[in-house]
């Protein structure tokens, strides 16, 4: 009798213990990643483990979803959101963070981009520039839309270093962010600035990974940190020190030969342009 006790106490305990767990999970909040490249992490080769996402699940126990896309636009992000999947997590989320914007130009025809820039008429900018806004009001009201109470972080764009071509890209990245901004002037409480512009500036290029656009490991780390420290203010974490669990491989060297090679060509040609 004290032995069959003993057995089912132990199942009980176990039953318990089972129990304990799964509620924990429960409570676990949800974070959802949606956007580009950077969003996906692609600037370091073990992105899934590695990426700023990842990092800032991993520090404060989220539950966790990254659909960035390399090469996604808001046209493209906009499509995406309406996908069952996609829109399930989302309608579950708590927390989803957003980077989207920079394929926008980066995407359209760079000489006819340059050209504009260089001309100061700024046409073909403007057209980019008006489509990203209506793509980006539509991206968050249907986000809102699904799930009105998740918290959105949007991150401002940084310039990519492309040494020469950044003056090019610079026009770009202002244009988005100063959208972004007038947004959130129009929909006050809409969603909350990562201001990842101000901290990823020429004097960090260690922040960026070697094909000169996206985030190395210590740019995927700098970024977690950013997020967990907007977090914190909003007081929905505490941690504002990024865990690394697994640490971020950089991109391989031999890339960034083909890249800076193609990239200085471009810079050499509209130099001349320039001048």
């Amino acid at each position: 009798m004290k032995k069959a006790f003993s057995v089912i106490l132990s199942f009980v305990i176990i039953i318990l213990s089972f129990s304990a767990v799964g509620y924990a999970d429960d409570e676990k909040l949800n974070y959802v990643v949606l956007g580009d490249s950077i969003a996906l992490g692609f600037g370091i080769y073990n992105s899934d483990e590695a990426c700023y996402g990842r990092i800032v699940a991993n520090t404060n126990g989220y539950n966790y979803s990254n659909y960035g896309i390399n090469g996604w636009r808001t046209m493209d992000l906009k499509e995406q959101i309406k996908e069952e999947n996609v829109k399930n997590d989302i309608i579950t989320a708590d927390i989803i963070s957003l980077s989207i914007g920079g394929n926008d130009y980066l995407q359209q025809n760079l000489p006819v981009l340059f050209v504009d820039v260089i001309s100061k008429k700024f046409e073909y900018i403007d057209d980019i520039e008006e489509i990203f806004r209506e793509n980006f009001s539509q991206i968050i009201a249907t986000i809102k839309e699904y799930n009105p109470d998740a918290k959105i972080l949007v991150q401002t764009l940084y310039n990519p270093r492309f040494d020469l071509l950044r003056s090019f890209y610079g026009v770009a990245v202002e244009r988005i962010n100063r959208s972004i901004y007038a947004y959130l002037d129009e929909n006050p409480d809409a969603f909350e600035i990562v201001n990842v512009y101000s901290v990823f500036t020429a004097d960090h290029p260690e922040y960026i990974a070697a094909d000169s656009v996206h985030p190395s490991a210590e740019g995927n780390y700098k970024l977690a940190e950013l997020v967990l420290e907007k977090l914190a203010e909003m007081e929905i974490g505490t941690a504002t020190n990024p865990v690394i669990l697994i640490k971020g491989i950089d991109q391989i060297p031999y890339l960034s030969t083909v890249v800076k090679f193609f990239r200085d060509l471009i810079a050499f040609v509209f130099a001349g342009v320039k001048k």
